[in-house]
């Protein structure tokens, strides 16, 4: 069984960030008011700046004339100074370096992949059979595709933002929330990371494998289905902005008994996938979970917490449909998803990612 470390910074380009019009880690506009230079660089704005400096300096015998301010500046000055990408590098490999994979090979016959945070079990997840799903889950597809014309337009946008959903709960503003903001986007890369080698190693048949009849809205990925990757990010994102947004106990399983708004659109948007025709409701369970495990135990890491919740989802000993009230009473049947907990140790964070975690809670 492979395992994954995760240190792949390449994730940037995830649709679900790339596309979002809110958000300031992408608006590298020349124009912009803390750009020093008034345009971009090109060969005849070059040839300006080298006569116009010859002009200005004259001879100059090479010697320093100024202290430079990196100097002894700490850690999160320095992470302060980068540019977007080559911050997003380094927030994807310390917080990447946090997690790991374990996936089962495909083909295998192994039904069992984790993942683990910081060396510890956090979260099992047991596939179902494609001929369960085909059994179990299959006919939830025909009532669902009743609501294709009403949801038609969030399936299309959730194909490459779901930020903005969550927007609608707590104003997320390039100025004001800009650690949120940063902090949001690292969580969807991470989820991308977790959950494309889980994928891959299940190997799980979509709906349209099962039956001409399906007929999808829109073009089924051709990667495995379990665990979804929209309720993946969905429902951790929701977490993360749980304890953000509220000046409340942090408590996403409470949070999402009572329905809160941030999991009323995560379950929306993991939702919505079956209504387009590309996923299972487990799918959307076996996402949630994994979600939920991995945002409520970054967070807690952050706050300074020594254990967090480790879940178990067995998936071939659900066969309902996935709402809130499905996740909630699944949360609290061992039957289905067994709980734990896996210890934490905030000696391994940087203290550049400990000053943006503050600094993204005070925004709030």
């Amino acid at each position: 069984m492979p395992v994954f470390g995760l240190f792949n910074s390449q994730n940037s380009q995830n649709s679900q960030n790339s596309q979002n019009s809110q958000n300031s880690q992408n608006s590298q506009n020349s124009q912009a008011t803390e750009n020093s230079q008034g345009g971009p660089d090109s060969g005849a704005s070059s040839a300006a700046l080298a006569v116009a400096r010859d002009g200005t300096i004259g001879f100059w015998d090479g010697s320093a004339d100024r202290q430079p301010k990196q100097e002894g500046r700490d850690s999160w000055a320095a992470m302060k100074a980068m540019a977007t990408g080559p911050r997003r590098n380094l927030m994807d490999q310390a917080i990447g370096a946090l997690f790991s994979v374990s996936a089962p090979e495909p083909g295998s016959g192994a039904g069992e992949g984790s993942v683990a945070i910081q060396g510890n079990p956090l979260v099992r997840l047991t596939k179902p059979s494609n001929a369960f799903l085909a059994e179990k889950q299959l006919p939830h597809l025909r009532g669902y595709a009743d609501l294709r014309a009403d949801r038609l337009p969030e399936i299309i946008m959730q194909t490459g933002d779901i930020q903005s959903f969550f927007a609608l709960v707590g104003y997320m503003s390039p100025e004001a929330t800009k650690w949120t903001l940063a902090l949001s986007q690292a969580m969807l890369r991470l989820c991308s990371m977790l959950e494309m080698p889980l994928k891959h190693g299940f190997d799980v048949a979509r709906p349209i494998a099962m039956s001409t009849r399906v007929q999808p809205l829109i073009q089924t990925p051709g990667h495995g289905a379990w665990p979804s990757g929209h309720a993946t990010e969905a429902f951790a994102l929701a977490t993360l902005l749980t304890r953000l947004f509220h000046d409340r106990a942090f408590d996403p399983v409470e949070e999402i008994r009572t329905g809160a708004p941030l999991f009323r659109h995560a379950e929306r948007i993991a939702m919505n996938r079956t209504v387009a025709g590309v996923h299972f409701p487990t799918d959307s369970m076996a996402g949630a979970v994994l979600g939920v495990t991995v945002a409520e135990a970054f967070v807690k890491l952050l706050d300074g917490a020594a254990q967090a919740p480790s879940r178990h989802f067995k998936g071939a000993a659900y066969a309902g449909d996935f709402t809130l009230a499905t996740l909630t009473a699944s949360l609290a049947d061992p039957a289905v998803i067994s709980s734990g907990s896996a210890g934490l140790s905030g000696e391994a964070l940087p203290a550049w990612l400990t000053r943006m975690w503050q600094e993204a809670v005070e925004e709030w």
